[in-house]
């Protein structure tokens, strides 16, 4: 595929966004999205803090934390967190022992009080995570190895297992009622990452601009593809052939051209461009037949997203020139902000 007519019709419909049209409706919506990539320190758990508000302003929502930094767990139940009556870890140990030590009524906790910003929305329901999941991929593939020795239940008990994430979210479920569900992942693949990409219907994956990234995205892509990866081949062990789709390729960290108004700066071009070359070589992993459909851009919030998932407050509630002490530090919302709160609308709005 030749990219550049691609890119041109991503960087147009960005321009479109940030004047304020709406851009065309996607085809094709899901119930449950994980939010995923193999690489830490690219917004993720920001990102998913931030969608997490704009899709609460339309539908009930549940949302589970599998990553150990607790991040979004944090942005969302701030410092009543240590509070919270069982966590996500308690709840896969549980259900994979088969122990049932822990309720969904206690597990699924209603987080519009603790997270005022997200009250008169729709109720949003959490699953909290927990440091602890860094110690649950050896639990997980030790279960796995040890089916492997099993003659005829061998799939039965995988399946099992690699189907918890998606047995917790239809208890929860019970009670939250959400019309979205979405899960915030670890940088990692084993563990919970995995029971995740089992549970989701699609992916949403965030690619900031720079090559470490676009490598990430790679071997994001290569999982969902290649049989011999781990998500295939445990899950061939299970009989399970569910593949996520991926919904959304978000290019975050993107910079602007000081002489072009609304157009992506050389370097975030480059990027995407590299991004929508590995798009198509992966085609039939997207929900679109038009791979460009599913990127979108999202601006550089070094300081606005750094004051969003510290002081909990959606870019969507932050003003440009506000300022906010973060770890010592006073920071000044920067100009950004008021493109990245279409662009994140847009965004959510695709969900």
């Amino acid at each position: 595929m030749n990219t550049k007519p691609a890119l041109s019709k991503v960087i147009e419909r960005s321009q479109q966004i940030l004047e304020g049209e709406k851009s065309s409706e996607r085809t094709i919506k899901y119930d449950l999205y994980a939010v995923s990539n193999f690489r830490g320190g690219i917004g993720k758990s920001t990102l998913t803090f931030n969608l997490a508000y704009e899709v609460s302003r339309d539908h009930r929502l549940l949302l589970l934390d599998t990553c150990s930094q607790k991040n979004l767990s944090q942005a969302m139940f701030g410092p009543q967190l240590s509070d919270q009556p069982a966590n996500l870890y308690e709840a896969l140990v549980a259900d994979i022992t088969n122990t049932h030590g822990v309720s969904f009524d206690d597990l699924t906790v209603r987080a519009n009080p603790y997270c005022p910003p997200f009250q008169g929305g729709k109720p949003v329901y959490a699953i909290p995570g927990a440091s602890e999941l860094f110690l649950f991929p050896s639990l997980l593939y030790s279960q796995l190895a040890q089916f492997t020795q099993l003659a005829t239940a061998q799939k039965q008990a995988s399946k099992r297992v690699l189907t918890t994430i998606e047995r917790i979210v239809e208890g929860a479920s019970e009670i939250a009622k959400p019309g979205k569900t979405i899960i915030d992942t670890s940088p990692f693949f084993g563990g919970a990452t995995h029971l995740a990409w089992c549970a989701a219907e699609a992916l949403i994956v965030p690619v900031r601009v720079d090559q470490n990234s676009i490598d990430a995205l790679r071997l994001t892509l290569q999982m969902l593809e290649d049989e011999k990866m781990d998500f295939h081949r445990f899950n061939a062990q299970a009989g399970i052939s569910h593949t996520p789709k991926v919904h959304a390729i978000v290019m975050t960290h993107c910079g602007w051209s000081r002489q072009k108004k609304n157009t992506p700066d050389s370097s975030t071009k480059f990027f995407a461009q590299k991004a929508l070359e590995l798009a198509d070589e992966f085609a039939s992993h997207f929900s679109e037949e038009d791979v460009s459909s599913c990127f979108y851009l999202l601006d550089d919030f070094h300081s606005s997203g750094r004051i969003s998932g510290h002081q909990r407050i959606p870019l969507s509630k932050l003003y440009a020139g506000d300022k906010y002490l973060v770890d010592g530090q006073r920071l000044e919302v920067n100009p950004s902000v008021d493109r990245y709160k279409y662009e994140i609308a847009n965004l959510a709005a695709a969900l």
